[in-house]
């Protein structure tokens, strides 16, 4: 496995050379149509519908980004804008900013407050990886995309709360959080990709996620934050436990052209072979995934908890049993 979020970082970052610094590519729907201008503290470009910021001559206290500037509005938060600005202390950003470019506030070490404008629609790759002092955030409503590895390694990160709305989560967003022990997930999030939510990433060559301790993913059943949770193999609570699994659940049906007479296996014992065991999780595990089907002795077999359904429920029973924690009955 790639670690996608040193590879995201890495080529959306500035490196200053001898004293130089690479100028900051706006990558919008349009082209920038005028060279940079100064403004007070900020620096700026014109790009289609405004204008965007592309650096701050102050590194440190608290910084309010402005609506507009002369009298042109202020659309976006370039790339790097404030990158490595580690003295600014908290950001606010206008209803007017609809992106938030890569890296815009990479690794602002003392930032621990940002406060979203209600227009923002795209928070960029790594925009606010590194920022290890920011502790709350709340997204806006207006929010369509959080790309990857976006608030990646912000280890004091507690709290998050997220829109009720489609909003799209990409690899690693918050990869590395270790301080966020629970995240709601609501129903309207229809995209969610690997590593987006309780997941640390091992700094070796293999690059091997694990799930964050103590984590646990507040979700609705049959949710794409449930689909992301099972096959991340992330904790998870269930907001409507009354609601019937559908995504994960194999009803088991009696088939009168199956003799079972004879078959000496035990319950959990998915294939037979005398023994309860971590491979009778791998292949029950298959069966809910729908990777790989089971024949209907086997699901008789899987169906631990005798309810008529081989779902998740099943798995962590079996999972429990052969990790010692709870034998089965």
């Amino acid at each position: 496995m790639l670690n996608k979020k040193l590879a995201a970082c890495l080529a959306a970052a500035v490196f200053v050379f001898g004293g130089t610094s690479a100028v900051p590519v706006i990558n919008y729907d349009t082209a920038v149509t005028a060279s940079a201008e100064t403004s007070g503290n900020f620096t700026y470009v014109s790009v289609s519908g405004g204008v965007a910021v592309t650096a701050y001559a102050v590194n440190s206290g608290a910084v309010e980004i402005p609506s507009s500037i002369n009298g042109s509005k202020v659309v976006a938060v370039a790339e790097q804008a404030f990158y490595q600005c580690d003295g600014i202390t908290s950001v606010k950003i206008p209803d007017s900013v609809t992106s938030i470019g890569d890296s815009a506030f990479m690794d602002c070490s003392s930032l621990s407050k940002v406060t979203f404008g209600n227009s923002v629609k795209e928070i960029g790759v790594c925009a606010f990886s590194g920022c290890t002092a920011l502790n709350n955030v709340k997204l806006p409503k207006s929010l369509k995309t959080v790309k990857e590895a976006a608030f990646a390694d912000c280890t004091s990160l507690s709290s998050l709360e997220l829109p009720d709305t489609d909003t799209e989560y990409l690899s690693e967003a918050f990869l590395g959080c270790t301080a966020l022990k629970s995240v709601k997930i609501p129903k309207a999030v229809t995209y969610i990709e690997e590593g987006a939510f309780g997941v640390v990433i091992s700094d070796d060559e293999s690059a091997v996620y694990s799930n964050v301790s103590g984590f646990k993913l507040n979700c609705y059943m049959n949710s794409q934050a449930y689909v992301y949770a099972v096959e991340q193999g992330i904790n998870y609570n269930i907001l409507d436990p009354e609601t019937p699994d559908t995504t994960f659940d194999t009803p088991v049906t009696d088939d009168p052209d199956d003799d079972t007479t004879g078959d000496e296996s035990e319950t959990g014992d998915v294939n037979g072979d005398g023994d309860v065991n971590v491979s009778d999780v791998t292949i029950l595990a298959a069966q809910v995934k729908a990777i790989r089907p089971l024949d209907n002795k086997s699901l008789k077999r899987a169906d631990v908890n005798s309810d008529g359904h081989v779902n998740v429920t099943d798995i962590n029973l079996v999972a429990a049993h052969v990790k010692g924690i709870r034998p089965l009955k």
